[in-house]
């Protein structure tokens, strides 16, 4: 009888463990799924648009000469932590906002800028 108990004791503890691994392995993929479902392409082209256009209702010059190599930038804003291109924008214009904080002793019409977005990131440019 010990012996029966014992092997029924095993086969319940590897039945539970086969089934708690199946059900991760599904709800990983369902989750996988799910993210991949509500990220959305970012439109790089419209988001640089729309910061340039904001820049400039700020009073700030546009020089589309600035690249990533010749003017001063702060920390780049990574894309990946965005999900579509509304969030990304308030992000840009937050970065924008912040530069004419920093330069407040400064007029934004003595502030010339640009906007660059790579595959990765969002440089918000100026000079």
């Amino acid at each position: 009888m010990k012996r029966f108990a014992i092997i029924m004791l095993a086969l319940i503890a590897i039945n539970s463990s086969v089934a708690l691994n199946s059900v991760e392995a599904k709800a990983t993929r369902t989750t996988k799924i799910i993210q991949s479902v509500k990220r959305k392409k970012i439109n790089r082209n419209l988001v640089r648009k729309q910061l340039i256009l904001y820049g400039k209702r700020k009073g700030m010059k546009f020089d589309s000469k600035l690249t990533v190599k010749n003017p001063s930038w702060f920390p780049p804003t990574k894309i990946k932590y965005y999900k579509n291109n509304s969030e990304l924008i308030s992000a840009g214009k937050g970065d924008i906002r912040y530069l004419l904080d920093s330069f407040s002793d400064c007029e934004p019409s003595d502030i010339s800028f640009n906007v660059r977005v790579t595959r990765n990131y969002l440089y918000i440019l100026y000079s």
